[in-house]
């Protein structure tokens, strides 16, 4: 109960003893020493645990026994949900009649059948509770592999046209590298090369070689048909209240089994229809992770090489990586030589799982919110489910006996809420209980649906939190009513308005950078009558000497022509034009000359004037 003192329960006596002998303590099962168990002392804790009372033992003459008791934990009976059969008469081969009681009981995740007996037959008394624990789904792991995400490098090595011959298509760029593969294209732009201008094409040779992105490496596993097990908790007690017998038993709802104990139980249902469908799964091989399971990946099975799927790089012995051929992810790879003399390029791949920042993917929990909980291990994955359906129980006794059922009462004092709709679409209530204890029946009622829950908290009044899955429930007045009643003979009831609030869900957007212009490759021709930069390209004087005529280069050219002869022969007029203009000195002394001698005839020197008028 403190540091240093350990209590063990014999019948109604508590002590605890320091076995010794010389200066070596021996521990008993059950029993670990502490800063107050000193040599040659031990220490006996009575009901008022006040004396302190030293023990030699002679560990030749004396022999210790220490039995403990399993401590007794207090239960919530649930509310009665179910009905007696009463007396069932079975006679066997031999001829024996024997009396079989049977009841037939509903129970949901986490609630407790408790009932009294008392045979008829015989003085047998006794209590009988049934907790149904837990519903995991068991799989079986059918295959297994580990990767790495996958990182590029890329070395690449450019000829310019006229240059010293070093790539060809019997380039080997690779060498001794290991996961590697050449990539030769012939024809790319002779960017900064000396005979740019004449479009001859330069050839470019890279070596692709691919490699761990990081030291974190994922495991895939590929699971199988579940098993659905579902685990009763079974206690017998006494009289007195005293547990006589408690045991755990496991039950297969694919086969349904029977438990054979003081009673027989069997389960007549046949589980959850919510299952995680068996498939490929991710998990994070690290120990901070190695119980998270990553759905929403596309993976490639045990022998799949797809570059477009996870895995098709995977880990060998000795730390090394395995792929069968890098072919297929040079076909990917689209380099561009930004400068050919100057060895500057760039390059990415299309497509494929390479060069990613990171795995994506989404817990299981959040794919499958029935789930509670994931634990992976080597051969197998248990997932916890946070939610079943109600099992159909059947208890059997033996003989004649007559039941009396008995349940928890409840309180509850008040509560607040919250109704969150996260950004997976999931629907959770948020409830935070004040003083509240048993079973808590609820209604939720929406704009045009409404919903029931149930609540089975702990025997004792405490203020608790709980978060509850509702399905689609459409919010009035961005609220919801949610009404709550304890399960008790008084019929008290609690109703409040829940705000709501809900997280944007997962769109695609677009953003700056994820859009790329795609560029004419070497061989394409801009062929757009509409275009501007078809017009650029081809009035160019580099692409002059082309000799490919699409229909955009015909068009252009004959308007450039045309537009070519209409300007020549307005350049000619204008020229002829300014050469007459330097001839008017000459006609300007003239008409000095004539203007002198014909002054005082006006009609003349309006006819002078005319003719010179009509001679420019």
């Amino acid at each position: 109960e403190q540091p240093g003192t350990y209590r063990c329960h014999h019948y109604n006596t508590s002590c605890v003893l320091c076995l010794l002998q010389a200066d070596q303590l021996f521990s008993l099962p059950g029993v670990r020493t502490g800063s107050n168990c000193k040599i040659g002392e031990a220490k006996h804790i009575g009901e008022k645990m006040m004396q302190n009372i030293v023990f030699f033992v002679f560990f030749s003459t004396v022999a210790a026994i220490i039995e403990t008791e399993r401590t007794n934990q207090t239960r919530h009976c649930s509310s009665p949900s179910g009905s007696v059969d009463g007396r069932i008469v079975v006679e066997d081969d031999g001829g024996d009649i024997l009396d079989f009681t049977t009841l037939t009981w509903q129970v949901s995740l986490g609630t407790t059948l408790c009932y009294r007996f008392k045979s008829e037959t015989s003085t047998l008394v006794g209590t009988i509770e049934v907790t149904y624990v837990s519903l995991k789904s068991i799989y079986s792991i059918m295959d297994s592999y580990q990767f790495p995400l996958v990182h590029s490098s890329v070395q690449c090595l450019c000829d310019c046209p006229g240059g010293s011959s070093q790539c060809d298509s019997q380039t080997n760029m690779c060498g001794n590298k290991t996961n590697c593969a050449t990539y030769y294209n012939p024809s790319v732009k002779s960017e900064g090369c000396f005979f740019k201008f004449l479009q001859l094409s330069a050839a470019l040779c890279c070596s692709i070689q691919v490699q761990p992105s990081s030291g974190n490496m994922f495991r895939a596993v590929r699971l199988g048909v579940p098993s659905v097990l579902a685990q009763f908790e079974t206690v017998l007690k006494n009289e007195e209240g005293e547990v006589v017998d408690t045991r755990m038993f496991n039950i297969d709802l694919n086969s349904g089994a029977a438990i054979d104990w003081y009673i027989s139980l069997q389960v007549g249902s046949p589980g959850p229809t919510t299952l995680v469908p068996p498939g490929w799964y991710v998990v994070p091989d690290h120990p901070s992770h190695r119980h998270t399971l990553l759905a929403g990946l596309d993976v490639n099975g045990l022998d799949g090489w797809d570059i477009h799927k996870l895995g098709w790089l995977k880990a060998g012995k000795k730390g090394s990586f395995v792929t069968p051929s890098l072919d297929h992810l040079v076909t990917l790879f689209s380099p561009v030589a930004e400068s050919c003399a100057d060895g500057r390029y760039s390059g990415s791949f299309s497509s494929g799982e390479i060069d990613k920042p990171d795995i994506g993917g989404r817990r299981l929990t959040e794919e499958f919110p029935f789930l509670a909980d994931v634990h992976v291990w080597r051969r197998h994955v248990e997932m916890e489910h946070g939610e079943s359906p109600l099992l159909a129980l059947t208890l059997q006794h033996r003989s004649r006996v007559g039941v009396v059922v008995q349940y928890s009462s409840s309180h509850l004092s008040d509560f607040t809420g919250l109704l969150y709709q996260d950004s997976f679409s999931h629907l959770h209530l948020n409830l935070s209980l004040i003083q509240a204890s048993g079973t808590i029946n609820g209604i939720i009622k929406g704009a045009h649906s409404s919903q029931s829950i149930r609540l089975r908290l702990s025997p004792q009044s405490s203020n608790s939190s709980h978060q509850i899955k509702l399905t689609a429930t459409e919010c009035l007045a961005n609220q919801v009513t949610v009404t709550l009643s304890p399960l008790s003979l008084h019929n008290l009831t609690l109703s409040k308005q829940v705000p709501c609030m809900s997280q944007n869900m997962r769109l695609f957007r677009s953003s700056p950078g994820t859009v790329q212009s795609v560029q004419a490759g070497p061989g394409e021709v801009p062929d757009c009558l509409s275009c501007g930069d078809a017009w650029l390209h081809w009035l160019d004087p580099q692409q002059w000497l082309d000799t490919m005529w699409p229909q955009t280069r015909v068009v252009i050219v004959v308007t450039m022509v045309s537009l070519g002869i209409i300007l020549a022969v307005l350049l000619c007029k204008v020229i002829r034009l300014l050469c007459q203009c330097y001839s008017l000195p000459q006609v300007g002394v003239k008409h000095n000359k004539i203007t002198k001698r014909h002054t005082k005839s006006g009609d003349r020197k309006n006819k002078i004037s005319d003719m010179i008028m009509s001679e420019m």
